[in-house]
């Protein structure tokens, strides 16, 4: 190795090692800065425990109590007393009505000597870094000890729950009423109140957990949707109403209506946080009940009376009835403004057929026409008698166009004798015997007038009176679902005259008048089963109308089975007699 060479790695080896030399020096200062700061530490911390050899530091406090400085025995005299005044009954403040919850009714407890011991070793324990720490904290304020206390947590929420039961309460609204001669009367309006209940559950556990010394309520106020305010401006409208009297007029009529008739109709209704104040319809018409009464006449309906067996029209006259939706305006638009003349508007009111309209729909043509012999049915008299009451309830009905008629709605009511009658096939006796052959007559007339039969209901059994398939049975039932009726509809553009007797003659008449329609009608009923356990029968009927067939075809099929006499003896369907078609 040459000398250059030699000399460079000297020189090499000289930089290299001051480099090294520099960051040991660095380190020993490092090292020599943490040994005296742990050694004063260490005499800080010694210094302190012999200051504070057993006492609590300085700085600890207890539920806010301070307890620094004081032996552990003395700070447990103050705790036990903290916690026997903040424990033993906890104010609850902050609602409607300040309140206090006892520590025995939530099942309280507390350690004073475990809390004593946490303050105790506050700063005392851990490694030397943790007791450095705490130390300082207390040194600052910041050495708070939270007290042993236990309690019941549902003992606590029954607490609350009793005390928003004590504290809840719905808004009263403020109200407006007229009292008479006393004029109008303001109830004020009060606010009420909602406790809510978890958090105030929280907010209590908070402050017996902490010994904090008191609880809030937490709520809300709940404010009434109408205000004392907003009802006294409604008064001062109705006041302005009730400023005087009213003068209605009419026909040379006159009434006068009271400030106390006008309170009386007034009405106040809550509506958007505001009192309307307006009139009541139905209070109204009872303030007024003289008005119309001296200007509402009922109008009279055109009819029908049979006179002589002539069809006499009965004249209607027209009526007056007052524009009440005009009146009713005119009045609320101008009593709250001071308007106190009123002139009631009155109308004349026709009635719904007049005198020219019955006569263009007057019935005058006999559009069919039905009889049945009952003297085929042996009797003592009642049944007959049965027969002129059920058909007197029918004779002389006016139905108008469209409207439907219904035999036990017509004849229901009347008062019948006890005879003969058919339930189920078996002879027997109730009121009413002989209502059945009052029905099939007026059904058969019905059908010959061409109108629209909607309900209709054979007998159980053929009868001697009339054929079967042209029979119709009612029964009034025990309630309506069980009813057994005939209805029929008046297709015509006219009325209809329902005629019928009891002639002596032997028949029953059922008649059906009303205007010339241009319709024809046959009818005919054949069996297509004819034994002794049943028989069947078909109805056909064939409508006519200005010579064009409009209908022809089945109007039903029936069955019938054996009747039952009185005497219990079978009568099988052959051997009851088959009247024509046309009697």
């Amino acid at each position: 190795m040459g000398y250059r060479a030699l000399k460079q790695r000297i020189e090499l080896g000289e930089a290299g090692s001051g480099g090294g030399s520099v960051r040991k020096r660095k380190r020993r200062r490092s090292a020599l800065v943490m040994a005296v700061a742990c050694a004063l530490v260490a005499v800080l911390a010694a210094a302190d425990y012999w200051s504070n050899s057993g006492r609590i530091l300085d700085g600890v406090t207890v539920a806010g109590a301070d307890v620094g400085g004081k032996t552990p025995v003395e700070a447990r005299a103050v705790v036990e007393d903290l916690l026997a005044e903040r424990l033993g009954e906890v104010p609850v403040i902050g609602g409607p009505q300040d309140v206090a919850v006892s520590g025995a009714q939530i099942g309280v407890s507390y350690d004073a000597a475990a809390t004593v011991d946490e303050a105790y070793g506050f700063g005392r324990r851990g490694n030397a870094l943790e007791r450095v720490v705490d130390r300082l904290r207390a040194l600052y304020g910041g050495a708070q000890v939270t007290p042993e206390v236990e309690y019941d947590r549902g003992l606590v929420a029954a607490q609350v729950e009793a005390l928003a039961a004590r504290m809840d309460e719905e808004p009263r609204e403020a109200t407006v009423d007229v009292e008479g001669a006393g004029g109008v009367v303001v109830g004020e309006s009060r606010e009420g109140y909602r406790v809510d209940v978890p958090a105030t559950i929280v907010e209590v556990e908070r402050a017996v957990g902490g010994a904090t010394g008191e609880a809030r309520i937490v709520g809300e106020p709940l404010e009434p949707s109408v205000t004392t305010a907003e009802a006294e401006r409604a008064a001062e409208k109705a006041e302005r109403a009730m400023d005087g009297e009213a003068v209605l007029s009419a026909q040379e009529q006159e009434w006068v209506l009271s400030p106390e008739e006008i309170g009386a109709a007034l009405s106040f209704t809550p509506e958007g946080g505001e009192v309307k104040v307006g009139l009541d319809p139905e209070a109204l018409r009872e303030v007024l009940a003289d008005v119309y009464e001296g200007l509402t006449a009922e109008p009279v309906e055109a009819g029908y009376e049979l006179r002589g067996g002539e069809i006499v029209v009965t004249g209607g006259e027209a009526g007056r009835e007052i524009e009440e939706q005009k009146l009713f305006a005119d009045l609320e638009a101008g009593l709250f403004e001071g308007v106190r003349a009123y002139e009631v508007p009155v109308v004349v009111s026709e009635p719904e057929l007049t005198t020219a309209e019955a006569e263009g729909l007057k019935p005058t043509q006999l559009l069919g026409r039905y009889r049945t012999n009952y003297t085929v049915v042996a009797d003592t008299g009642d049944r007959v008698e049965n027969l002129r009451i059920a058909s007197g309830g029918v004779n002389g009905t006016f139905v108008g166009p469209g409207e439907t008629f219904s035999m036990n709605d017509t004849v229901s009511s009347l008062d019948y004798n006890e005879t003969k009658v058919i339930i189920d096939g078996q002879e027997t006796k109730a009121d009413g015997g002989g209502l059945c052959q009052v029905t099939s007559t007026l059904y058969m007339a019905a059908n010959y007038a061409g109108l629209d039969v909607t309900e209709r209901h054979p007998h159980y059994a053929q009868l001697p009176y009339i054929r079967p398939g042209l029979d119709a049975t009612v029964w009034f039932g025990n309630s309506q679902s069980q009813a057994l009726d005939m209805k029929f509809v008046n297709t015509t553009d006219g009325y209809v005259l329902l005629r019928e007797y009891v002639a002596d003659d032997g028949f029953i008449y059922a008649e059906v008048y009303g205007r010339p329609n241009g319709t024809k009608v046959e009818m005919s009923s054949n069996p297509t089963q004819m034994n002794d356990e049943q028989s069947k029968w078909t109805t056909r009927q064939k409508i006519t109308k200005d010579g064009e067939v409009v209908f022809d075809g089945v109007l039903h099929k029936d069955t019938y089975k054996p009747l039952v006499d009185e005497k219990g003896e079978i009568i099988p369907p052959p051997e009851v007699p088959v009247p024509p078609v046309n009697p």
